[in-house]
């Protein structure tokens, strides 16, 4: 499909490369504003902020090895960029990184791959909110600098982080989550979180915006676990297993070595009980997951709590629940092992924040065009930082045979 579009427009596949990279170029010089004084700049934001992106997808982590590798492949970067007054110093890099606006950036970055990256998917979409902790960039000095805080907004459908804000600490989490959301199209989407945020005002955000919530429900909310904990007791779960109760029931065993751990999961109609339901926003269902492991010596038993928005619908209830540990493995996981965020000690929060939103954009790259390489992130990365004159040029290549929307626009 994507030759034939190539074919009816005559477009040149080595030209069409570097059109890639300059049609990114523009994304960036067009949507990214410069928070500079005019009179006083010497280098172009967008040579600076596309350098820099390139570099770190090039798996260069740290503004030192950035520049370095930026020098080292200055002709490398002037087939799709002009370079005005050469490139800058590292100190400018990392003076001009941390005045950009991190809003304006997400919504460049974003807009690039709602455009260009993002493909359609039936699939109803499940919205990942948690929080990440870079502790190298906390000092246990007499006066005590706290580490960059962030909370995120994760796609599974799309396998890419949507949004971010910084946030104090974790605790601060809470006030920030209908701020998050208010940058998020939740129509027909379903929003997780962990335990903490599960509170009357988040959820609201969450139906006043046109989405669904399956969140879970632990001791930070007093009563409200210690009725849920009291109402599912073993007689109800056995009436839930029979298709009681208006609900759904589904059991799955996995088997590891000598463990076999199975998790059962119930949801059930039944809260018109709860004396307090008008608190939570569209409360439709409650749920539990019991998780059973036994490794042949002793058995143990896990019990979680949930509220819902959703009617019965056990695949996509446990979806939900399954789901939303994809944050944790999918994107932190990897900012801290393929991008090394975890160990950047830079105690400039602003410049922190935005390498770190530029590694997610990246990540988003690198996920997309994985099934084509067949090798880690981290190896894709490596790759790229060893031969980028080819590399770069071939992943936006792939980038495009995933979508035809970007030649639609020639």
């Amino acid at each position: 499909m994507i030759l034939m579009v190539i074919r009816m427009q005559n477009i040149n596949l080595e030209d069409l490369d570097i059109s890639l990279l300059k049609n990114f170029k523009d994304y960036v010089k067009t949507k990214v504003d410069d928070p500079r004084q005019p009179w006083k700049t010497e280098y172009k934001l967008w040579d600076i902020l596309v350098t820099s992106i390139v570099a770190i997808l090039c798996n260069n982590d740290e503004v030192i090895d950035m520049y370095d590798f930026i020098v080292s492949k200055k002709d490398f970067f002037k087939q799709f960029l002009k370079l005005t007054n050469g490139i800058a110093s590292s100190w400018t890099y990392e003076r001009v990184l941390s005045l950009i606006d991190p809003d304006t950036l997400q919504d460049c970055l974003n807009y690039f791959n709602e455009t260009v990256i993002f493909q359609y998917n039936s699939k109803k979409d499940i919205i990942s909110l948690d929080g990440k902790t870079d502790n190298g960039s906390a000092r246990n000095t007499l006066e005590k600098i706290k580490p960059l805080n962030v909370l995120s907004a994760y796609s599974d459908n799309q396998s890419a982080c949507l949004y971010s804000i910084m946030i104090e600490d974790k605790t601060n989490e809470i006030p920030t989550v209908p701020e998050i959301l208010d940058k998020l199209k939740l129509k027909d989407v379903i929003v997780t979180w962990d335990a903490l945020n599960t509170q009357t005002n988040n959820v609201k955000a969450v139906i006043e915006r046109g989405g669904d919530y399956v969140v879970p429900v632990k001791a930070n909310q007093g009563n409200f676990y210690n009725d849920l904990e009291l109402y599912f007791k073993e007689d109800i779960l056995d009436e839930i297993r029979i298709g009681k109760l208006k609900s759904t029931y589904k059991k799955v065993i996995e088997k590891a070595n000598s463990k076999v751990t199975t998790y059962e999961y119930f949801q059930t109609e039944d809260v018109k009980w709860y004396f307090d339901i008008k608190s939570w926003k569209k409360l439709n269902t409650f749920g539990l997951v019991q998780k059973t492991i036994d490794n042949g010596n002793e058995v143990t038993i896990e019990k979680r709590y949930y509220i819902s928005s959703l009617f019965n619908d056990i695949e996509l209830f446990s979806r939900a629940i399954r789901t939303h540990w994809n944050i944790e493995n999918k994107l932190h996981w990897h900012l801290d092992f393929t991008f090394k965020q975890d160990d950047n000690t830079t105690m400039n929060k602003r410049l922190l924040f935005n390498i770190q939103l530029i590694k997610k954009f990246c990540l988003t790259l690198l996920e997309k065009v994985k099934q084509e390489y067949k090798i880690s992130f981290r190896r894709i990365r490596h790759k790229l930082e060893l031969n980028p004159e080819i590399e770069v040029p071939k992943l936006f290549m792939l980038l495009a045979n995933k979508t035809t929307k970007i030649y639609n626009k020639k």
